[in-house]
């Protein structure tokens, strides 16, 4: 048995659950480690300090079991509340200062976009804007066939 089996099977060999093989292994093993020696000696601790502890709030009356705590909640809602209220408030001062100051900006803007679309078309910018798609689609689809299809190409 190596020992962190036995470290992990201490709890149950320390209640006396373990099967008679099992508790034999594992105490055949602690007798020859001395580091699972004293890992017992330390859970043994532990455990009777647990029941002592369980012991003693089992006889404590419900006044001596709850803590003397102050009760935090309004104090911390309030400072939620403040927070939140003056993100509220740079929020609105921030949607209030990017309102435009004039009626009908974006209209003036779509009407100069227009505009100058209207001009680029008249000095030919656009002119051979659909030729070269289309010489760009028929090298595509030749590059496609070529691809999926190269025994076409072999005479």
């Amino acid at each position: 048995m190596n020992c962190a089996t036995v470290k992990e099977w201490m709890p149950h060999y320390i209640d006396g659950q373990l099967s008679p093989e099992a508790d034999y292994s594992i105490r055949q093993h602690i007798q020859s480690c001395p580091g699972c020696a004293e890992w017992l000696e330390e859970a043994r601790g532990l455990a009777a300090l647990w029941s002592d502890m369980e012991a003693e709030l089992g006889t404590a009356s419900p006044e001596a079991m709850s803590p003397d705590f102050p009760d935090l909640t309004a104090d911390v809602m309030a400072q939620i509340d403040r927070l939140e209220n003056g993100r509220r408030e740079r929020v609105m001062k921030s949607t209030m200062s990017r309102r435009r100051t004039a009626p009908g900006t974006s209209w003036m803007h779509y009407g100069v976009a227009v505009g100058l679309t209207f001009l680029l078309l008249q000095f030919g910018v656009f002119e051979h804007l659909a030729y070269g798609i289309t010489e760009i689609n028929g090298q595509m689809s030749s590059s496609v066939s070529t691809w999926f299809n190269p025994q076409s190409n072999n005479p």
